[in-house]
């Protein structure tokens, strides 16, 4: 009999999280779709933001909230710009061209990246540098929210930087890359022995959605 309420929550769960993944597959389709010309009309880009205000549990789910929060920047203005439109494009494209509906994950598998999300960062007065191309935005709207947080926002790795973010767009090269080398002169001083934190840009985004900023 004391099985009965607990079967039940368990079942329930699982009802939810095959709607709430069945729900980010069609965005992801609706994503696949929209891409498959490689342009981006004005008309896409509201019928995804239409899409996600209609379905705000997907949109409070990565990357579902990075999609949001990236159309919420273009379309603050009121205003598409070219630039805008191309930066979407290519996160969107670079979306659809991933294993995403399997692996949960936008990143290509595997990529080694020496990221620790495993317990909270203390962003308040922590430099912080961001490395990679991210999902939320460009650099510069990824430094004010992390400036939300209560960080500094710095341009290269010193011993006073106390974290490091890594955007979602990387690719299974990274070490080759440019912003490789800020990723493996962390990690250089993490060795060192030095309190430095690498994480990625879901757990930065997840911080600022917490703290109500995203």
């Amino acid at each position: 009999m004391n099985d009965t309420p607990s079967l039940g929550v368990a079942a329930a769960r699982a009802i939810a999280n095959r709607v709430e993944t069945k729900a980010m597959q069609t965005l992801m389709g609706m994503v696949t779709g929209i891409v498959a010309d490689e342009q981006l009309h004005d008309r896409e880009i509201m019928l995804l933001r239409t899409w996600l205000t209609a379905n705000d549990a997907t949109a409070r789910q990565w990357p579902g909230c990075a999609i949001a929060a990236q159309i919420g920047h273009v379309l603050a203005d009121g205003v598409i710009t070219e630039d805008e439109r191309t930066h979407l494009l290519g996160v969107l494209t670079e979306m659809a061209n991933t294993d995403f509906s399997i692996t949960g994950s936008v990143e290509s598998q595997p990529l080694q990246l020496p990221i620790d999300d495993s317990t909270p960062v203390a962003w308040p007065g922590a430099g912080v540098v961001h490395t990679g191309t991210f999902l939320y935005g460009t650099r510069t709207q990824c430094e004010r929210l992390t400036e939300a947080l209560g960080a500094r926002s710095v341009s290269s790795i010193t011993r006073a930087v106390g974290v490091v973010v890594i955007g979602t767009r990387v690719t299974p090269s990274w070490v080759n890359e440019s912003y490789g080398r800020k990723i493996m002169a962390a990690a250089e001083l993490q060795r060192a022995g030095h309190a430095i934190r690498i994480v990625s840009e879901r757990f930065w985004f997840a911080a600022a959605q917490a703290a109500r900023l995203a």
